[in-house]
C-alpha cells in the first residue's frame, strides 16, 4: 500500500520551468559613452551623455559631449569641441537601433606652427574659436533593462567612431 501511495504521489508531481516571460520594456533613459574615432588624417576621442525621451515608435535624444581630435595635413590642428545635439533612436523595445542626431558645437582650434613643405616658409601658431555644426548617424546596441551600450557610426566631431558606455 505504501508503495502504491508513493507511486501515485510521485507520478502526479510535475517538474517544469516557470512560465515567466521577460517582457522587454523601454530602454533606460540616461547613457554615458566613451568613443574613439579616426578618418585617416584625423584621430580623436570623446565622451557623450544622452537623455532618451520615449515617444510612440522612436526615442528622441538630448545629448551633450566633449570631443578632442587632432588633424594632421600640412599643418597640425588640435580641436576641442563642446557640443549639444538633438536626435532620434529607432526601435522602441528592441536591442538593435539606428541613431542619428544634429546639433551645434563650440570648437576651440589650436594650430601648431609649421616649417612648411620642403622649406617653403610655413605658418605661425594660432588659436581661435568658432561654432560648428555637429551630426552623427550609426548603429547602436542597447538591450532593454541592461547596463551596456555599444555605438558605431559616422559623424563629426566623432569621425568614424566606435564607442562603449553605461546606461542608468
Amino acid at each position: 500500500m505504501r508503495v502504491l501511495f508513493l507511486f501515485v504521489l510521485l507520478s502526479n508531481l510535475a517538474f517544469a520551468q516557470s512560465n515567466e516571460s521577460t517582457v522587454n520594456g523601454p530602454l533606460q533613459k540616461n547613457s554615458l559613452s566613451f568613443n574613439v574615432g579616426t578618418a585617416l588624417l584625423a584621430n580623436g576621442g570623446g565622451i557623450k551623455y544622452e537623455r532618451l525621451i520615449p515617444k510612440k515608435s522612436v526615442y528622441y535624444t538630448l545629448s551633450a559631449g566633449a570631443h578632442l581630435f587632432r588633424f594632421d595635413f600640412f599643418t597640425t590642428e588640435n580641436h576641442t569641441v563642446l557640443s549639444i545635439s538633438n536626435g532620434l533612436i529607432t526601435g522602441l523595445d528592441k536591442r538593435n537601433h539606428f541613431e542619428a542626431s544634429i546639433g551645434l558645437g563650440w570648437d576651440n582650434v589650436n594650430k601648431e606652427a609649421s616649417g612648411g613643405i620642403y622649406g617653403s616658409g610655413g605658418s605661425a601658431a594660432s588659436q581661435y574659436s568658432q561654432f560648428i555644426p555637429v551630426a552623427n548617424m550609426g548603429y547602436r546596441f542597447q538591450a532593454p533593462n541592461k547596463d551596456f551600450v555599444f555605438r558605431t557610426g559616422l559623424g563629426f566631431p566623432e569621425l568614424i567612431y566606435v564607442g562603449i558606455g553605461v546606461v542608468f
